[in-house]
């Protein structure tokens, strides 16, 4: 369970003087004495941390009480008057406040701050009464809490409070629960009365009752025309609303959602089905126009789970059923058919799957190109048609069919990879590399995604043969294509376990320094002064053209530089680069990283990078700017105290206060720099 984002105990460790024997109470140590502005912010964020002073120093905290083993209760006053703890078990802060907020609140860091306070100036903190009120607040918060839903936890560093999100509900079974409890207790005259005046209250009860009634005198037509006429609502234009206030506007589906269920439970499923297709076209057209993150789609999907459901109870044969559930799914482009999962679950025999395949099938011979589909549409309609194909052969036990299939459709659309695939789970391997070469060819201009896919899949299989020369030659035309770290560390550790990684380093660096790329068989630019390369080629060109890059290339040179550990070169390298102030955020160099790999060798260099980041950080003038500048700044006080520059560190700090001085969120900031306990302040 969660309170203000912090993982609780399974009861409240609010332990009064009683509880605790005195020789107990004398030898346990405050866990919040030796609490640093760090630890406070880790736990709960530098924004919740600077209200949380705001809070203290306004003097919110009242009636501050400690318990026997140092936990803290206290009143804040708030918009309300809240009732807050404190406490530390195992070297973790936790809290309980009855505020509404989420994450880790105000309230209880401005408590921490009190308590500290208070043992700054040595004004003593009383224990916990036996009988506080706040205990019982504060319990019975716990014990309803294990009835919450709990979500993600709130962003504490968002600026707008006004965004904190209110408590969350108790648990929709357990009030259901309730609901269910009192209404068996109630009379059928009683029972009559509530229903009759919930519905003079609420039209969508009339309406509910409306439709059982008609149903109940076997006037589901009814019922069904009015689902249609939702449905027609469903399809109409968007107002002028809809189509600017980001789908704000969208219509209300619940309407259809609760009409459905109530023909179910009527058991006219057939009817269901058909405004389950009507529904799916409408919702569609709807979609299409809408903007409002799926929240319209999620609507949709939910009635259409009632259809999905209706299904195994229609009269249609088992296999028109799945016939059915297919035809729907693929006539779904915005996946809101997930109900259907209820329907697959379920058992078919194979003898239905049979004459779902055949049937399939002869669709699939008969599939003609629509006018409005381009090559594209047209293979990605066919391949749906096909997977489903797919998945009956398997499921009718007709094995022997699926690779041909696939083989005859490959040609058609391009779905080498599915062949392939199906290849390789056979363990067909000579075949998967004949088909893997084929399909390169065929897709390396239209469809240049697959290719590479394909020329993946065929280093893979170079691995699984430990044909370590060939899967080092795959990576090293990755490296040259794409020269950066990544693709040169997957170079070394193929090249390793071929045993060739000397002379291939020494061609790579020698094309990032100078441009010279290794002289590789009939596909290499032979270059005069080209390096010796110990790599056969692949026999696969790499799909994309690479980009002219110029020599030396600083980023990658950088990058692997750092990651071998050698700051001579990472100087050196970065000193070449000298990038126009505007230019470099874009130019890929990450001064912080270069900072941490020169600061043991050059702490000079180190200083001055993270003393730029941090003075550009501040100029932003944002609070959040500031906080990043920190984690600089702390780098900075770090490396001067290690090399015992403590007098150059308290200059430095000095002249940002005095610069800055007017900026009240980076004085807070600053303060908390060293890293020292809030109580020695």
């Amino acid at each position: 369970m969660t309170a203000c984002g912090i993982t609780m105990r399974s009861n409240l460790n609010l332990l009064t003087a009683e509880t605790l024997t005195m020789a107990q109470q004398q030898t346990m140590p405050d866990p919040f004495a030796d609490l640093t502005w760090d630890a406070l912010e880790e736990w709960a964020g530098a924004t919740i941390v600077s209200r949380g002073r705001s809070y203290q120093r306004s003097h919110q905290v009242q009636g501050l009480v400690r318990t026997a083993s140092y936990g803290l209760v206290a009143w804040v006053h708030g918009t309300e008057r809240y009732a807050t703890s404190v406490e530390v078990e195992d070297g973790e802060i936790a809290a309980l406040c009855t505020c509404p907020y989420e994450g880790t609140c105000k309230h209880a860091v401005a408590v921490v701050l009190e308590y500290l306070d208070c043992l700054k100036h040595k004004r003593e903190v009383p224990l916990i009464a036996g009988r506080d009120r706040r205990l019982s607040l504060l319990e019975a918060l716990e014990n309803e809490s294990e009835g919450w839903d709990n979500g993600e936890e709130g962003d504490e560093d968002d600026e707008d409070e006004a965004a904190i999100r209110p408590p969350q509900r108790r648990s929709e079974k357990a009030t259901a629960d309730e609901m269910t409890a009192f209404l068996k207790q109630q009379s059928k005259e009683q029972l009559v009365t509530l229903l009759e005046e919930q519905a003079r209250r609420n039209p969508n009860i009339r309406r509910a009752l409306l439709d059982r009634k008609n149903l109940s005198s076997g006037s589901a037509k009814k019922l069904v025309n009015a689902i249609r006429a939702d449905i027609d609502e469903l399809d109409s234009e968007p107002d002028w609303e809809d189509a600017w206030d980001d789908g704000m506007g969208f219509p209300d589906c619940s309407q259809i959602c609760d009409r459905l269920e109530a023909l179910l439970a009527a058991g006219h499923s057939d009817e269901i089905l058909e405004l389950g297709e009507e529904l799916l076209e409408a919702a569609k057209r709807r979609v299409e126009m809408s903007n409002d993150e799926g929240e319209l789609g999620e609507e949709v999907a939910s009635c259409l789970d009632v259809v999905f459901r209706a299904l195994p109870q229609s009269s249609l044969s088992p296999a028109e059923q799945i016939l059915w559930a297919i035809d729907l799914e693929l006539d779904d482009e915005y996946d809101l058919c997930r109900g259907a999962q209820s329907f697959w679950q379920q058992e078919q025999a194979p003898s239905d799957w049979n004459i779902v395949a055949d049937t399939l099938l002869s669709r699939l011979n008969q599939y003609k190109v629509k006018k409005q589909d381009d090559g594209f549409f047209y293979g990605f309609h066919r391949d749906r048609l096909s997977d489903w194909l797919i998945t009956a052969l398997e499921r009718a036990g007709r094995h022997n069919e699926i690779i041909p299939l696939c083989e005859r459709e490959a040609k058609i659309t391009g779905s080498y990879i599915r062949l392939v695939d199906h290849l390789k789970a056979a363990e067909r391997w000579e075949e998967v590399e004949r088909w893997i070469l084929t399909g390169i060819a065929a897709t390396k201009k239209q469809m240049p995604g697959i290719a590479s896919q394909l020329r993946t899949t065929l280093r893979e299989l170079r691995e699984r043969e430990k044909n370590w020369l060939q899967v080092a030659a795959f990576y090293a035309e990755d490296f040259f294509h794409a020269p950066e770290l990544r693709t040169f560390q997957d170079l070394q550790r193929a090249a390793g376990q071929a045993g060739v990684w000397p002379a291939v380093r020494a061609a790579a660096m020698l094309y990032l320094e100078a441009g010279v790329f290794p002289s590789i068989g009939s596909q290499a630019k032979k270059e005069k002064g080209a390096s010796s390369w110990p790599l056969p080629e692949t026999g696969v060109p790499i799909v994309d053209v690479p980009e002219k890059i110029s020599a030396p290339m600083i980023v990658p040179l950088v990058e692997i530089a750092i990651a071998e550990k050698r700051p001579d070169d990472v100087l050196r390298w970065y000193d070449q680069y000298k990038p126009r102030a505007v230019e470099w955020e874009y130019s890929g160099l990450n001064e912080d990283k270069i900072a941490d790999a020169v600061a043991e060798a050059y702490p000079d260099r180190a200083l001055v990078l993270w003393k730029s980041l941090a003075e550009r950080k501040i100029a932003e003038t944002q609070t959040r700017a500031y906080e990043t500048a920190a984690t600089y700044l702390r780098k900075v006080h770090r490396l001067l105290t290690k090399n015992k520059r403590e007098k150059e560190w308290q200059e430095y700090l000095t002249a940002l206060r005095q610069t800055y001085r007017r900026k009240r969120s980076l004085m807070e900031i600053l303060n908390h720099i060293e890293d020292r306990r809030i109580i020695g302040r």
